[in-house]
């Protein structure tokens, strides 16, 4: 392990620290797709006969493709399915004019996601300084790469990532620590149009969407980067081909602190995965041993959406995963060397999911108060569900939730949070998009419009916001873990190629800062390894910082 550099930040950028911030209120947000020009309409592609796919989008990647600091926002469409009649379903590209104005650039972008899109993922895959995206469908999955110039150039083909099966998320990370970047991609289920099986409820007299126990599980597929813009295939190599699960969400991270990168999926009516690296580029399946397989029933459970975040500052990275209605949606806690509790009920999640069906989620500071707190976007899968169950509780169109942390990893609901809009919501990501300090959040729907939030809040405390370097979504930056210490109090982020479902959040790390009169120290494991000391950094500001030799290393003010 490499002793770690020192670098005073604060002089470096010659910033005054922030005033004393105002007293902690609870976390309030206000609706803007409107106001904002965000305003997208997922389609479907259905005609009523209820063919599978059309219940599972859609996703929205927050990301930064024209390299000029603020997040852009990009969400994905599906496509017309057979005997369906309508609008033309379009993926849309939203560049940040600005805080609150977004741009429709999709055509200028030369952007044409042209199959039935599910979610998606960007990064730095070739490694030339700006963000490329990959976007998964049912069926093949599209790369494009980042032009440089505000344009997108389809490289599928060439890079040999198409996969034709039905995909769901996909992340971008350095598994192999080779110095570039990876992509994992999770499979959902053996469905096919030419002959697809329709479900049809004989004592009701309507049509249903089907189970998934009726379908075949498709393997993941893992893509090692060879490093000269195309990858190869090496997902039975890698150890990634046993326990095939049904996947949906997929997170990736260091889950037992040994520097290396490890892989956790969650699964639909099968056990999730949990691969576990073995330190060399290949991964062990730890699925059952560590925990996190099964439910507190001791059951498979219907897994949707995945997110990461050490709730409780104890140094180990925990685990949430959204499940099917009536299941409760899972937090396995973290105990140190790849083994977790589930801890749904002790730390206060699993009441409040209870008659809930949760995709999309994730966790972010939303008050700034120190700890991460938790969102959640729901909705059932069945848009007839109200004539399905006898239960009145049991409906297709649902809340969102935000959850606040009150400490310890221990959250509460927030009945007045603002997320008021009642939708089948699927995915669900964050950034700060006003450039105010904060975390706005962005959701989908399916065959619905977006909701746009942003993070009206007043803070519990200061912010911090860093970027790590050389160039964003790099495989330097992707897999970090930041560790911030203020005021005796410890907190950490790591930089995920992607959480939720099917979408990605802004890579940005955001800190709440509590004691804000003196100054923050942060320390930077970065993804090979090696670790970095920052001192004297300033709250209220956005930094980038980069990895140099000692007498180059520096920072600057992004924002």
């Amino acid at each position: 392990m490499s002793k770690p550099c020192v670098v005073p930040v604060a002089a470096l950028l010659g910033l005054a620290m922030s005033a004393a911030a105002p007293a902690q209120s609870p976390i309030r947000f206000r609706e803007v797709a409107r106001d904002w020009g965000l305003e997208f309409k997922h389609h479907n592609g259905g005609s009523g006969k209820r063919y599978y796919p059309e219940t599972d989008g859609s996703g929205v990647v927050i990301f930064d493709y024209d390299h000029d600091g603020d997040p852009d926002v990009l969400f994905i469409d599906s496509a017309e399915l057979p005997g369906y009649q309508g609008e033309s379903p379009r993926s849309i590209l939203y560049r940040n004019d600005g805080p609150g104005r977004f741009v429709d650039v999709t055509d200028r972008a030369r952007l044409s996601v042209t199959g039935y899109g599910m979610g998606g993922s960007s990064a730095d895959y070739d490694g030339d300084g700006d963000l490329d995206l990959y976007v998964t469908h049912f069926r093949e999955n599209q790369l494009f790469r980042n032009n440089g110039d505000g344009t997108f150039s389809d490289v599928t083909a060439a890079a040999g990532v198409g996969d034709p099966r039905w995909s769901m998320s996909a992340a971008f990370a350095d598994l192999d620590r080779d110095g570039d970047l990876d992509l994992y991609v999770t499979n959902y289920i053996d469905y096919s149009l030419d002959k697809p099986t329709l479900c049809y409820n004989e004592m009701l007299g309507v049509g249903a969407f089907c189970h998934p126990e009726l379908f075949d599980a498709l393997p993941d597929r893992y893509y090692r980067n060879r490093g000269d813009g195309s990858f190869v295939e090496r997902t039975a190599e890698a150890g990634f081909a046993i326990g095939a699960g049904k996947a949906m969400g997929v997170v990736i991270t260091d889950l037992d602190n040994d520097d290396w990168l490890d892989v956790y999926v969650a699964n639909d009516t099968t056990p999730n995965s949990f691969f576990r690296s073995r330190g060399d580029g290949t991964f062990d399946d730890a699925s059952l041993v560590s925990g996190t397989a099964f439910g507190d029933t001791g059951l498979a459970e219907a897994g949707m959406g995945v997110a990461a975040a050490d709730v409780d500052e104890d140094g180990l990275v925990d685990l949430y995963v959204t499940n099917f209605a009536l299941e409760t949606n899972a937090l396995y806690r973290n105990l140190g060397n790849g083994v977790f509790v589930d801890a749904r009920t002790a730390l206060g999640v699993a009441q409040p999911s209870l008659v809930l069906l949760g995709f999309g989620t994730l966790f972010a500071d939303f008050d700034l108060d120190g700890d991460v707190d938790l969102a959640v976007a729901n909705g059932h899968i069945l848009d007839n569900v109200e004539l399905m169950e006898e239960r009145a509780d049991l409906t297709y169109r649902q809340p969102n939730q935000i959850l606040e942390n009150l400490g310890g990893g221990r959250f509460r609901e927030l009945t007045d949070s603002g997320l008021d809009v009642i939708a089948a919501s699927r995915g669900m990501a964050s950034a700060d998009l006003d450039a105010d300090g904060d975390v706005d959040l962005v959701i989908t729907n399916s065959n619905d419009v977006a909701e746009v939030y942003e993070n009206v809040s007043t803070p519990g405390g200061g912010w911090l916001a860093v970027d790590l370097g050389p160039a964003p979504g790099s495989a330097l930056a992707i897999g970090s873990r930041l560790e911030l210490l203020s005021g005796g109090t410890r907190q950490s982020r790591d930089v995920m190629p992607v959480d939720s479902y099917l979408s990605q959040s802004c890579q940005t790390a955001r800190f709440g800062v509590i004691a804000i009169d003196s100054g923050l120290e942060l320390r930077v494991r970065w993804s090979d390894a090696r670790r970095t000391r920052y001192t004297d950094l300033p709250a209220g500001r956005r930094v980038r910082l980069w990895r140099r030799e000692p007498t180059e290393k520096r920072a600057r003010e992004n924002r």
